[in-house]
């Protein structure tokens, strides 16, 4: 079995989300611009109509100078974009410690009191510290000012406002890993006591951020789990997790396993023999078929069974699996 491009459960969500906030927060603001482009000329004058897509607030709404609306919408924006962001690592950071106690491992170096971004994760999987200076100082930036958005009505605490003028911190940007195009990477000036002019931008910045530090970390994990602890994991998430992960295979317990092993986690070369010899390694295997047999008790999820049932309850499936 080769783990070496592996993920976590996770790690997988933090992914699927990262992309999903991608998409969002830029149709959202896309969608706020070319409102902006619309706006009729005489703006300070003329009333401009928005449909309320069936929210209890009228069929319409009537606005005079949108202008400042829609510039206040895109702040609202970037403000829970960022609480948003921050949430998700958050649920990464519970979930990997969550697979890493399931798997009853001890952490490879003693863990750090738990301060900070990483709340310690890093010396729990022993990661090493230098590869992981510059986005754990990014990241922690982030969730001070996620407390900032939540707690203060996104005016800046002089926490905040000092790590704005930290020359570590413009440091530490002009070393960030550049993207292609023109958009320089920046924040906001900062005042303590003072509402932040937080962009979109800023809160797609805060999501890469936050990704960038939840992989180093999750390399860090999948050694610590290794082949035997990636079996025990998908098979968790195959069978017992809250809720299971949908698999697109159920001929049996095993290769349900190494669907998910091979598809969903990232492994490479492993057999169904391996898969299976690995959850009775960790005395996961039994446990594993007795739930595949509760789950599907007439017998493996095929498309020919799946077939057969519609016919005996008058579905009429053709072989392509469509009514006649």
């Amino acid at each position: 079995m080769n783990i070496d491009t592996a993920l976590s459960e996770p790690g997988v969500r933090l992914i699927e989300f990262h992309n999903w906030f991608n998409r969002n927060i830029k149709v959202t603001f896309g969608a706020l611009e070319a409102l902006t482009q619309q706006l009729p000329a005489g703006t300070d004058e003329a009333a401009f109509v928005l449909p309320t897509g069936g929210e209890p607030w009228g069929k319409t709404t009537r606005w005079r100078n949108l202008v400042a609306p829609v510039k206040d919408a895109a702040t609202f924006l970037a403000e829970i974009g960022i609480a948003r962001a921050t949430a998700a690592l958050e649920d990464y950071r519970t979930g990997a410690e969550a697979e890493f106690t399931r798997a009853g491992l001890s952490p490879v170096r003693p863990r750090a009191d738990g301060a900070g971004a990483l709340k310690g994760l890093d010396a729990m999987f022993g990661v090493d510290p230098a590869l992981i200076t510059d986005v754990a100082y990014m990241a922690s930036f982030f969730e001070i000012a996620r407390n900032c958005v939540v707690h203060r009505s996104n005016r800046a605490s002089p926490q905040l406002a000092a790590l704005r003028a930290d020359p570590k911190l413009v440091a530490t940007l002009t070393r960030w890993p550049k993207r292609a195009g023109k958009w320089t990477l920046s924040l906001p000036d900062i005042t303590a006591g003072e509402v932040v002019d937080w962009r979109p931008r800023h809160a797609i910045m805060a999501s890469d951020v936050y990704y960038r530090c939840a992989m180093l970390l999750d390399r860090g994990l999948v050694g610590c789990l290794g082949p035997e602890g990636l079996a025990r994991m998908a098979a968790h998430w195959c069978f017992f997790g809250d809720p299971v992960v949908a698999c697109p295979a159920k001929l049996d317990a095993g290769t349900m396993v190494r669907t998910q092993l091979v598809g969903r986690y990232g492994v490479r070369s492993t057999t169904l023999a391996e898969t299976v010899a690995l959850l009775r390694a960790t005395n996961s295997w039994d446990a594993a078929r007795a739930e595949f047999d509760r789950r599907y008790p007439d017998g493996p999820e095929t498309t020919l069974a799946r077939r057969r049932r519609a016919r005996r309850t008058g579905g009429g499936a053709t072989r392509r699996g469509r009514k006649r």
